[in-house]
């Protein structure tokens, strides 16, 4: 077994803050830390594998329930690709619907700026109410990602 880290240096070597760390400790993605004898957490090179594991896995957008079912694959025993596999087309999916949801609401956003433009050449130097801000008073187009 390689020599155990403190948090501060896991912290520097994996780009996490010290919270952090203590964070996935709480939601349990890492198994508790083995301690000093002046009680200072204590990490092992596989626990550092497990953060980075975890980073990478949040900037792709999974959540903490799914990096601890993504971690649980990949410590299980044979590795089931296929089990991978499954929640990958099921991210994917969640990411091409919150992909048409922005695509809509940029186009809903693009329409309401139009209709700013139009509102400033038309008026001819007279001051009228913005009808995006009346559309965004009343409600109108407003959408749930």
């Amino acid at each position: 077994m390689g020599a155990l880290l403190q948090i501060g240096d896991v912290a520097s070597e994996t780009g996490l803050t010290v919270d952090t760390i203590r964070f996935y400790e709480r939601e349990r993605l890492l198994p508790r830390a083995a301690r000093s004898n002046g009680g200072f957490r204590l990490f092992s090179q596989s626990d550092v594998a497990d953060l980075e594991f975890i980073r990478n896995a949040q900037e792709l957008g999974f959540s903490l329930q799914e990096i601890r079912d993504l971690l649980n694959l990949k410590n299980a025993r044979p590795r089931d690709c296929g089990e991978v596999e499954m929640l990958l087309e099921h991210k994917i999916a969640s990411v091409r619907t919150k992909i048409s949801a922005l695509r809509k609401l940029e186009r809903e956003l693009s329409r309401a700026r139009m209709r700013c433009r139009a509102n400033l050449r038309g008026r001819n130097g007279k001051v009228e109410a913005c009808p995006a801000l009346s559309d965004i008073s009343q409600g109108k187009g407003k959408k749930r990602l």
